[in-house]
């Protein structure tokens, strides 16, 4: 919890005498409720951080019921939801040591296509590590000395065995699952003659390139066909899952412009369904212009930047 959350969550018990006014400052439950059709990733990652909402705003920790409010928001939009970074919070020398390691083996574990091979496991992980830490921070620097004086001692024990429960099972899901792939026929023990050597393994597809007018969601006839391209692809290679990520230009406001991306993302996700595509296999993102191909001053028009970027998982 930070301090913005313990001074607002005392000062609300104080003067409101119903929970639901809450949302009057902060935004805490605009989240709850809502129908995710995302993947398997983002729908895991949807409800744990609508609990975890629910579960700091009962508490009138309000700040942070915002925070994990707004990530279940964006896992329901099909948006990019990260873990908290450790420079974010408020921890002692040892306890950023040890929550850097934690997230270095979230990373790794997505590297190697957790989020696919191990869906409702590694979501599972990542909002167990954010509840982690945002409760040791709340507990104080010095919560891994165990003398503990923060009241949220409790959640630091349960949420970091929940971490470690979930970031095992996603581990051994993916690595039996990839071993799996990869592994060789064995030879018979008496055969005549060598095996031939096994084909190689198909190179991943490059990212199939969607390049929007300015200003523009608009798919345009170019872009259809790199779609086509795209679903055609994915049939011959037998892939099912698409990563869909919406950019734009740094001509205009940054907000105006993430919002832009996710919609020329939206109109790609809904070209693949028409084609065909599962609205289950597809997962969506804005990046604004945090992501350019074409690095520019602020409020250059880059054609190269208007783009969606469709990878085959």
């Amino acid at each position: 919890m930070t301090k913005t959350g313990i001074l607002a969550g005392a000062l609300l018990a104080l003067t409101l005498a119903v929970p639901a006014k809450a949302d009057i400052i902060f935004d805490t439950s605009s989240g709850v409720g809502l129908s995710p059709e995302g993947i398997a990733f983002m729908n895991g990652l949807y409800k744990g951080y609508e609990e975890l909402a629910n579960d700091r705003r009962d508490a009138l920790d309000l700040a942070d019921s915002e925070l994990f409010n707004h990530k279940a928001r964006r896992a329901e939009r099909r948006s990019n939801v990260m873990p908290d970074e450790v420079t974010d919070r408020q921890l002692s020398e040892e306890g950023t040591a040890e929550f850097l390691a934690a997230w270095n083996r979230m990373r790794k574990a997505f590297d190697q296509g957790a989020r696919t091979l191990a869906p409702e496991d590694i979501a599972r992980a990542q909002v167990s590590y954010d509840c982690w830490i945002e409760a040791a921070e709340a507990s104080g620097p010095d919560y891994r000395l165990r003398s503990w004086s923060g009241f949220r001692a409790d959640d630091v024990t349960r949420c970091k065995a929940a971490f470690e429960e979930s970031m095992a099972a996603a581990e051994q899901a993916a690595n039996l699952k990839l071993t799996a792939f990869s592994r060789p026929a064995s030879a018979p023990a008496m055969a005549a003659a060598p095996a031939p050597a096994p084909a190689p393994a198909p190179a991943a597809p490059k990212p199939f390139i969607v390049f929007f007018g300015f200003d523009s969601a608009e798919i345009t006839a170019a872009g259809k066909l790199v779609i086509d391209d795209a679903v055609a692809t994915a049939e011959r290679l037998g892939i099912v899952d698409f990563s869909v990520t919406g950019h734009a230009d740094r001509a205009g406001p940054e907000d105006y412009n993430l919002a832009l991306s996710l919609r020329r993302a939206d109109a790609v996700r809904a070209e693949l369904i028409s084609r065909g595509v599962k609205s289950s296999g597809i997962s969506v993102a804005g990046r604004g212009e945090a992501d350019p191909a074409v690095r520019t001053a602020d409020g250059t028009r880059e054609p190269a930047n208007r783009r969606v970027e469709i990878i085959l998982l």
